[in-house]
């Protein structure tokens, strides 16, 4: 393959020539986890395992196909110039091409992406239950791995990873190659307590090796010595690039000869002495010939001096010559890259070449402190443990992502052309594709696989400065009971108010409406004040009945009348999560994360009647340390749909009255 000039930050270089077999990758956003880790390192699977298997896992088919798989591509493309229909195809390539065939062909090609030495990327959901049942590869990768369920992760897809052997005994499929049998898990800082996974990663980088040559080691340790090598090629890869882009050559000096030149370096600066003739400071082509045409300095002192950044050691030449050329040392590295699990982390800082200073500094004018920390300087965050709802468990049992419906996917595909030259003839063949643009541009619940045919259940929450909605639906859990699946949640602040956001909520669910326009609206008395939300005097019910029927859905009002008493309302939602109560509870977490991050905070204080939600900042304006949609707010809305649920949905005659006050 031919050589290729891209840009890849330190950090992604580092990781990328350090080539551990097994990576770990907290990064913040804009870091380029993707396009500067993903992106090489599939291609370089590819490449070292002809006919090799290896799985892409993600949390749901949604983000594969919407997400994961199109920037990885991408990228792809961009490090290694791969090309859809002429490096790689969706699925089973078109047999005519002659493209070699797995060593184990996928049972169904459905979800496979095909490279043209026939290795094949399968596409694994954790949502689609054994989805990697029977798969042997050689390699997995995560992207976005702080939605990734570890126990799901552990117990479904890393038992696949016993490795495919080769039938004729290739060394490529063998500890040999430091990425067979490899990982590569990609993450990033979010602000729910589930990703805390991915940071205990770390610790096993500190346990030590069992057998062979490094043990009693640390994977920390040959990291360091990995990172160490990767440093020095980046360092003398940047040397030799900038010597060619500027006409320069990198010599070897003694050090005594460095000292020697850079002293005529800084008088030709300085324009000192007998360098006074220079009519401007500086090296350059045109000062260095003045300089051998006056006799100032020899030919040979005016090559180095024009030379100066690159002059080199006799030690890091040999150096340069081990790194390209010795078999010898390029094997203790590859065995060093076997034996090593390493974990990085890196902020958008490391990248600050590429997006510019302007970037970070528009970042921490626009982000609140706690965002532009998790976010973009990648620390860590803590969740309180004094929580109203302490059972809330989202990675073990509440949090559920529900998968694309397969009809979308289906039309999705389309018909594509393939052109390769076979027996130096070029052949046009046809195959199929998703089209990967048209499914990430969606932005309605057409991709919500949890939105079947049931009645939509909404609450909401209307304050000044922030206004919500949370949409579920009532059905069973996995073990039979009533469950109420949490869909989604929305809100608009500042600006927007109560009737953008119920046109919001009547556009992202229109193709549910034209199936079943049936939608159960709980308010309290809180929804009987006017005006702070609204423009206009109508009662916050009033406008939101009003756009609903607008939309065309069929309005079922319910009064819940007051307010339910706080020590009550934590008594029952408690009860749900923790699977006692009548009516057990989940959460879409794809679509609920700023309602996810919010009840993972919301504390509670000890009032005259019991438990309290401690609601005393939902008040307050809105500051960078404190966000509107990370408040109280969305919560409200929630334990309204929740309680409206659990009490009020059933026909009048056998409704239970619950106690509010």
């Amino acid at each position: 393959m031919a050589t290729r000039e891209v840009y890849m930050n330190v950090k992604q270089q580092q990781i990328y020539y350090a080539g551990a077999r097994n990576i770990r990758v907290r990064a913040a956003r804009r870091f380029g986890k993707t396009d500067g880790v993903a992106g090489p390192q599939a291609g370089r699977v590819v490449q070292s395992m002809p006919r090799g298997v290896g799985i892409w896992c993600g949390n749901s088919n949604r983000q594969l196909l919407a997400r994961t798989a199109p920037a990885t591509l991408a990228a792809m493309q961009r490090f290694w110039g791969l090309q859809e229909g002429r490096h790689y195809w969706w699925g089973q390539p078109p047999k005519q091409l002659g493209i070699p065939r797995p060593i184990i062909a996928p049972k169904d090609w459905s979800k496979c992406i095909t490279f043209y030495n026939g290795f094949v990327w399968h596409l694994v959901s954790l949502e689609t239950r054994g989805s990697a049942n029977s798969l042997t590869v050689n390699y997995i990768l995560v992207d976005e791995a702080r939605f990734i369920k570890k126990e799901k992760l552990d117990s479904e897809v890393m038992p696949t990873l016993s490795g495919v052997t080769h039938p004729l005994g290739d060394p490529a499929f063998s500890d040999n190659n430091p990425w067979y049998k490899g990982t590569l898990f990609i993450s990033d800082a979010g602000l729910s307590t589930k990703e805390s996974w991915m940071e205990k990663e770390e610790a096993k980088c500190d346990i030590p090796l069992i057998d062979g040559e490094f043990a009693g080691r640390t994977s920390r340790e040959l990291q360091a010595e990995l990172d160490a090598y990767a440093d020095r090629v980046i360092y003398f890869n940047r040397l030799l690039n900038n010597a060619k882009k500027t006409d320069h050559q990198v010599r070897v000096a003694s050090p005594e000869r460095k000292e020697y030149i850079k002293a005529l370096y800084e008088q030709c600066n300085l324009r000192q002495g007998k360098f006074k003739i220079l009519s401007r400071p500086g090296i350059c082509k045109m000062n260095v010939e003045m300089l051998v045409n006056y006799h100032v300095i020899p030919q040979e002192d005016a090559e180095d001096l024009y030379n100066y950044e690159y002059l080199i050691t006799d030690e890091e030449y040999m150096e340069i010559q081990m790194i390209k050329k010795s078999a010898e040392f390029q094997d203790v590295i590859r065995r060093k890259r076997c034996n090593t699990f390493a974990y990085y982390e890196a902020s958008t800082l490391d990248n600050i070449d590429l997006l510019g200073v302007e970037y970070i500094h528009q970042m921490k004018l626009t982000l609140p402190p706690l965002i532009f920390a998790l976010s973009i300087l990648n620390m860590k965050k803590v969740k309180s443990n004094n929580g109203f709802y302490s059972l809330l468990d989202i990675e073990n049992v509440h949090g559920y992502t529900p998968e694309m419906p397969e009809s979308v996917l289906d039309r999705s595909i389309r018909k594509k052309i393939a052109s390769q030259m076979v027996g130096g003839q070029q052949v046009n063949t046809e195959y199929e594709s998703p089209d990967f643009d048209a499914l990430q541009g969606v932005k309605d619940c057409t991709l919500d696989g949890d939105v079947d045919d049931s009645d939509l259940y909404i609450a909401m929450d209307y304050n000044a400065n922030i206004s919500w909605v949370v949409t579920g639906k009532v059905g069973e859990n996995e073990f039979g009971g009533e469950c109420l699946f949490v869909l989604s949640s929305m809100y608009v602040k500042n600006e927007r108010k109560l009737r953008e956001l119920m046109r919001d909520w009547c556009k992202y669910y229109a193709p549910h409406r034209k199936r079943n326009p049936n939608v159960h609206y709980f308010y309290d008395a809180t929804a009987k004040f006017k005006g702070y939300a609204i423009e206009g005097q109508q009662d916050f019910k009033d406008v939101v009945i009003e756009e609903l029927k607008k939309g065309g859905w069929s309005v079922d009002a319910i009064d819940m009348g007051s307010p339910m008493r706080h020590d009550l309302k934590f008594k029952d939602i408690n009860e749900g999560l923790g699977e006692t109560g009548k009516l057990s509870i989940r959460i879409n977490e794809e679509n609920n994360q700023d309602l996810i991050v919010a009840m993972e905070h919301a504390e509670v204080s000890q009032g005259w009647n019991g438990f309290k939600k401690d609601k005393g900042g939902e008040k307050l304006p809105e500051t960078e340390t404190d966000p509107l949609e990370l408040r109280t707010d969305g919560t409200d809305a929630f334990d309204s749909l929740y309680i409206g649920c659990l009490y009020y949905r059933r026909p009048m005659g056998f409704m239970f009255m619950p106690r509010i006050g």
